[in-house]
C-alpha cells in the first residue's frame, strides 16, 4: 500500500468479506471513519470486523441505512460531514469545500486518477503524488483540510472583485490552475495578486478552466 499504483476498482463497494478487502481506498474510508468519531487512529487499510462495524456506526450518525455497505452514498455522507467540518472552521460557503470533492472524485474516498508518467491524483481531492506522498492523499481529512485552507487562502488573495460567487469560483480554481485564476483575478479588479504569480491560459485552456470552476462551485450558496 502506498508504494505502487493502485489497481483496485475506484468504485467499489466497500464491504466486510473473506479474505478482507484492503487498499488505498480501505484507508481512505478508515481515515473517514476516525474523522466522524466511529473508529480509532490505527488504520491499517484492512477491512476486518472493527472496520466493518464502524461502518454501521457512522452510517447510524450519519442516518442512512446502517447495512454495512461503504458505497456511494455512505461515502458522498462522510465527504460532506468532513467537508461540513472545515467549511465551519474556515468560515466558507455553503456547498465549498464538498462540491469540489465532488467534482474532483465524485466523493468516492480513494479514488485515483490514471498515471501521468510516475505520478497520479489521489483520493477525495484529488492531491497529485509528485507533490503530495499518497498516505496523506488518501487521508480524508488532511485532503478536505488542504481543499479548505487553499480557498480560504485565495479567495481572501483576490479581494478587490466584486462578485462574491466569482471570487470564489476563481478560489476554488486555484485548487486546478493557480496561476490561471490569479492571472484572471488580476484581470478582473484582484488587487492583491502579483504578476509573478500569473500565467495568461490560451483560448482552449481558458475555457477548460472555466468550465472546471462551474463545476467544482456547482453547490455553492450565498
Amino acid at each position: 500500500m502506498f508504494t505502487d499504483y493502485p489497481t483496485y476498482s475506484p468504485y467499489r463497494t466497500l464491504r466486510l468479506v473473506n479474505p478482507h478487502m484492503q487498499g488505498e481506498d480501505v484507508y481512505a474510508l478508515q481515515s473517514a471513519l476516525f474523522a466522524i468519531g466511529v473508529l480509532g487512529e490505527d488504520w491499517d487499510g484492512v477491512l476486518g470486523p472493527q472496520t466493518a462495524r464502524a461502518i454501521k456506526s457512522a452510517q447510524a450518525k450519519l442516518k442512512i441505512a446502517a447495512d454495512g455497505l461503504a458505497g456511494g452514498r455512505t461515502q458522498i455522507a462522510l465527504a460532506r460531514y468532513v467537508s461540513e467540518q472545515y467549511r465551519q472552521r474556515y468560515s466558507l460557503p455553503v456547498g465549498l469545500p464538498f462540491g469540489q470533492c465532488m467534482h474532483e472524485s465524485s466523493c468516492r474516498l480513494g479514488n485515483y486518477s490514471p498515471r501521468h508518467g510516475d505520478d497520479y491524483d489521489a483520493g477525495v481531492a484529488q492531491r497529485n503524488t509528485a507533490f503530495t506522498p499518497p498516505e496523506e492523499g488518501f487521508n480524508v481529512s488532511k485532503s478536505v483540510a488542504a481543499l479548505a485552507t487553499n480557498l480560504r487562502n485565495y479567495y481572501d488573495k483576490f479581494r478587490g472583485l466584486e462578485h462574491q460567487t466569482r471570487r470564489w469560483e476563481l478560489a476554488a480554481g486555484a485548487w486546478n490552475a493557480p496561476a490561471y485564476a490569479c492571472w484572471i483575478a488580476k484581470q478582473e479588479g484582484a488587487d492583491s495578486v502579483h504578476r509573478s504569480d500569473t500565467a495568461k491560459p490560451g483560448e482552449n485552456a481558458r475555457l477548460v478552466f472555466e468550465l472546471y470552476m462551474k463545476s467544482a462551485t456547482a453547490y455553492l450558496e450565498l
